[in-house]
């Protein structure tokens, strides 16, 4: 385990350091201070070893459970505090200098976007799918589709804060700034779900 940590922590330096696609299994090898060869023995491949390491930042960051609450009331605070951390989380500059990135050779490498995708996007995705798919199997709200709303909702939540700091043109929003936006998407979408 203290052999995968290592070559974990070097190879998420070298990703953020170098980018994804300049950075290889010998790098990673010798910044962990291990052989190639042990490399390879915990991930089979560089798509691996990238969904293990973005599999591995999320679980330390620990965004809330998405909870049944028995009410609309606190299942829409549960959601807007998800919602919070999810933006305060996407919007980090590391995360935004990786998928720019992963974006900018993605037709020359799409087992590594998708290894990025799957991991990442796809994961939250279906996690806020699966919360508004028990609000309306509840009857809290009428949401026809869950997986396209839930991506309204963090479009709306995110607005183009990740675009313009992609761009340069601004840096992360506030935790205040995020706290506003989400719990003003939120609530213009609990309007639009209403029963």
């Amino acid at each position: 385990m203290q052999k995968r940590e290592a070559i974990l922590e070097a190879a998420s330096a070298l990703f953020f350091e170098r980018g994804i696609l300049a950075t290889t299994m010998d790098a990673v090898a010798e910044r962990a201070g291990v052989s190639k060869m042990t490399v390879y023995a915990h991930f089979a491949d560089k798509p691996a070893l990238l969904a293990a390491v973005f599999s591995r930042t999320h679980e330390r960051f620990r965004l809330p459970e998405l909870a049944n609450a028995e009410d609309l009331k606190t299942s829409i605070e549960c959601l807007n505090d998800f919602g919070e951390k999810l933006v305060f989380f996407l919007t980090r500059p590391h995360l935004i200098k990786s998928g720019r990135l992963m974006a900018a050779s993605a037709e020359d490498h799409p087992d590594l976007a998708a290894a990025f995708y799957a991991a990442g996007p796809a994961k939250l995705l279906n996690q806020l799918t699966g919360f508004l798919r028990s609000l309306g199997e509840r009857k809290l709200l009428a949401i026809e589709e869950p997986e396209l709303a839930a991506e309204h909702l963090i479009a709306a939540w995110l607005g183009l804060s990740q675009l313009r700091q992609g761009l340069g043109i601004t840096k992360p929003p506030s935790k205040e700034a995020i706290a506003q936006r989400v719990r003003r998407a939120t609530k213009e979408m609990m309007r639009a779900w209403a029963l």
